[in-house]
């Protein structure tokens, strides 16, 4: 692994000292150069090549496949990683990669427009990694109809069937401008990139997309001259609408999706098919409807027609989507393999395009004043834990752990049980010391797919919050096929806000152990994890400031009651007759509540554990052995 590690990048990607990412293989990227709108002698829109020119005949199409929403855990974020990349160019042929970043989805673990950083993080390692193999690379601003509520606060779309994903908050025109001005100026002269500028609308008129366009092309403008690809009304199917106003400029494409269990094709591609007669350029940048094409004729026929349409107009086209690692022996993975899919090629080197970009994109980071972390690891399953109904998981593992390596291996998570929380293997690096100097916490690790997670002392968050933690900060980690070193700022972690007394950030100085979590899914068997560092200096990027809010940061639990444990009994004195109580476990389970009669109370429990009783105001953390 390189020693200098590229901007913003949670995932691994090791980069280079030249002065641009390097190819590992020539690819489709190599011999045609960058993608361009162009007109055919007949005055209709196509994609050109910039080594070929806009001539009849050297119309380029590329295949590929779309990532799925880049916050969905976990068929989602465990592919944004750099070695599953290098899998999807090497395994699956693709010539074109898009990474599809959500921005204000309703659910998930937040998005781009709740946690910037991360999630640039994420788009950095797929685009360098797409780079690398020298394949194109839509940076893809994804959201199902987010733009409505911006333009039109307190509104409903004129038809009532145009629902949206993206209903409950909005981003507008500034907030892409900005997100796309730092890609362009960071990638935006490397010829593999290609701006798609807003993935799908839905009750958003051109009108107003094409005041948002107009914006968010400056912002790339100022940088690259790289294809843009545009998105239209109705899910992105109406790229006819811009022909009475289209976008002026020379390098614009527009969005076309398409899918064969919902659309007639022929009635579907209309809109398309004008924009092209126009002289407007078509890009197919998400399209699917496969599953259902061995059980339904009618949908097969709709993907036939579609998939002729495509090659007939020579349209680039990324399927949706990637939500696993391998193509498996299926109909609907052979049939993606035989017809949708480039077979295995070999590429020209027409264009030395990693020789002629001579200034230093992206901006390299330099990490400094990186210290081990002294500790110890701790292995363990669901088996070890027990729901509110005292029922145990059954995941399974093998614990192969030598020389300072955590290493788990053949790691079977059981859905099935009746355990009530999901399946896990967990893996508790605890250390002693303070790491709240950290810039970002550096791992190395290789395997499954995982949640890299803050556990805090459950005594002192009860001492700092008035409750003890159970709901801890994290990010998602990618499925790594082979050994990747990470550096992950703390200020990208976050809770799921389950627990509103507890702060959705991190909070390092309470932090006793670094967790490891492998849950809902394992992608690999195996997850290996060494050399945890605390990088103390980072220069290139500025880590996220944590801000506490200090409400919450305040200190509230007291007690005026006096508590002793006998055996499983818990007994208090002192409290006062009629006084409203109730036990919890330490996921804020309540075990037991009601009214204190008299000046006593004895509540039994069923297990050993730390618990926190409250009576009236006031409440204590009770210690059952």
């Amino acid at each position: 692994m390189k020693k200098i590690l590229t901007a913003a990048c949670a995932l691994a990607l090791a980069a280079t000292s030249f002065a641009t990412i390097q190819p590992t293989r020539v690819g489709p990227v190599s011999q045609y150069g960058a993608l361009q709108a162009g007109k055919n002698s007949a005055d209709e829109g196509r994609i050109y090549g910039s080594v070929g020119g806009v001539a009849d005949g050297k119309e380029v199409q590329v295949r590929g496949m779309s990532l799925t929403w880049s916050m969905y855990w976990p068929n989602g974020s465990s592919f944004y990683g750099p070695t599953f990349i290098d899998t999807l160019v090497g395994g699956w042929n693709v010539e074109l990669i898009r990474s599809a970043m959500g921005v204000v989805p309703p659910w998930g673990h937040g998005g781009y427009m709740t946690r910037p950083a991360y999630f640039e993080s994420q788009m950095d390692s797929v685009v360098q990694a797409a780079i690398r193999n020298d394949v194109y690379v839509l940076i893809d601003w994804h959201s199902e109809g987010g733009y409505f509520n911006c333009v039109h606060p307190g509104q409903k779309p004129a038809q009532s069937w145009m629902k949206f994903n993206d209903n409950e908050t909005c981003f507008s025109a500034a907030d892409a401008a900005k997100f796309f001005d730092r890609m362009a100026e960071r990638y935006g002269k490397y010829p593999h990139v290609i701006f798609e500028i807003y993935n799908e609308p839905v009750a958003e008129t051109w009108a107003d997309l094409k005041a948002y366009a107009d914006t968010v092309v400056a912002a790339i403008r100022k940088h690259s001259d790289n294809l843009i690809v545009v998105g239209n009304p109705q899910w992105s199917s109406q790229a006819g609408d811009a022909v009475a106003n289209p976008i002026e400029d020379k390098n614009i494409a527009y969005t076309y999706h398409f899918y064969a269990d919902i659309h007639t094709t022929k009635s579907h591609i209309e809109s398309s098919n004008k924009a092209m007669a126009a002289g407007l350029s078509v890009f197919v940048t998400e399209w699917g409807g496969i599953d259902k094409i061995f059980s339904n004729a009618t949908h097969k026929s709709q993907l036939e027609e579609f998939l002729a349409w495509t090659n007939e107009k020579k349209l680039s086209m990324a399927k949706w989507d990637v939500e696993k690692p391998y193509l498996e022996n299926n109909d609907v993975d052979n049939y993606i393999k035989a017809n949708i899919l480039p077979a295995k090629t070999t590429y020209a080197k027409n264009l030395e395009w990693e020789k002629n970009i001579s200034d230093k994109l992206p901006n390299l980071v330099a990490y400094s004043d990186v210290k081990e972390i002294a500790g110890s690891w701790n292995l363990f399953g669901d088996e070890t834990e027990a729901d509110p109904n005292g029922n145990y998981g059954t995941s399974t593992y093998e614990d192969n752990s030598a020389d300072g390596v955590a290493k788990f291996d053949n790691i079977k998570l059981d859905a099935a049980s009746p355990f009530e929380y999901s399946p896990y293997v967990k893996a508790d690096y605890k250390f002693t010391g303070d790491i709240s100097k950290c810039k970002m916490i550096q791992y190395s690790y290789k395997g499954s797919n995982h949640e890299f997670t803050l556990y805090y002392d459950w005594m002192e968050s009860i001492e700092k919050f008035g409750e003890g933690a159970w709901d801890f900060p994290f990010v998602e980690m990618p499925l790594a096929m082979d050994w990747e070193t990470v550096n992950v700022d703390l200020g990208w972690m976050m809770n799921n806000n389950w627990q509103k007394g507890i702060p959705n950030v991190a909070v390092p100085e309470l932090a006793s152990a670094l967790r490891f979590t492998v849950i809902d899914v394992a992608y690999d068997p195996s997850l290996w994890i060494k050399d945890v560092k605390c990088v103390e200096s980072v220069e290139g990027y500025e880590p996220v400031k944590i801000e506490i809010p200090t409400a919450i940061s305040t200190p509230k639990l007291a007690s005026n009651f006096k508590v002793s444990v006998q055996n499983r009994m818990i007994v208090v004195a002192g409290v006062q007759n009629g006084s409203k109580y109730v036990l919890t476990n330490m996921l804020g389970q309540k075990i037991a509540s009601g009214r204190v009669m008299g000046n006593n109370l004895a509540l039994e429990v069923s297990k050993a554990g730390n618990y926190i009783l409250r009576v009236g105001n006031n409440a204590s953390v009770v210690v059952v052995k």
